[in-house]
């Protein structure tokens, strides 16, 4: 199993396809860590960040199979992130019911930074809305 999931060793270009220079792989990694808000410092184990350098390799052939530049992947991986996000799908979830004059369960149950100082129901208040 360890050999399914870290085939090659750190920091090796032998897994990948077409692969560029090692610098420019190396930063196209720490993107790649950023994006999944991950650091590429000195705070993870040398297993940990193998375990990442496998991951991010078996993307790279994968984005090079699709025939997509891994950049062109990358971005669009982290536009799909930032609309993906929870606190945007809260905000906008937050903007929607405000707009229809409507209150959502996070604003019940959690609050909403946009609108804190709006008053919140009752969760019996609450259950009778739902109910009628």
């Amino acid at each position: 199993m360890e050999q399914d999931l870290k085939p090659w060793d750190l920091y090796s270009l032998d897994g990948a396809e077409q692969p560029e220079c090692l610098d420019v792989i190396k930063e196209s990694f720490t993107r790649y860590l950023m994006i999944r808000g991950k650091k590429a410092n000195n705070a993870y184990t040398h297993d940990a960040l193998h375990l990442a350098w496998c991951a991010f390799i078996r993307c790279w052939n994968a984005a090079g199979r699709a025939g997509v530049s891994f950049t062109l992947w990358r971005v669009d991986n982290e536009a799909a992130r930032t609309t993906h996000s929870i606190g945007d799908l809260q905000t906008r979830v937050c903007e929607m019911a405000q707009r229809e004059w409507r209150l959502g369960y996070v604003h019940l149950v959690e609050g909403c930074t946009r609108c804190q100082d709006r008053p919140r129901p009752t969760p019996e208040n609450w259950e009778r809305q739902v109910m009628s």
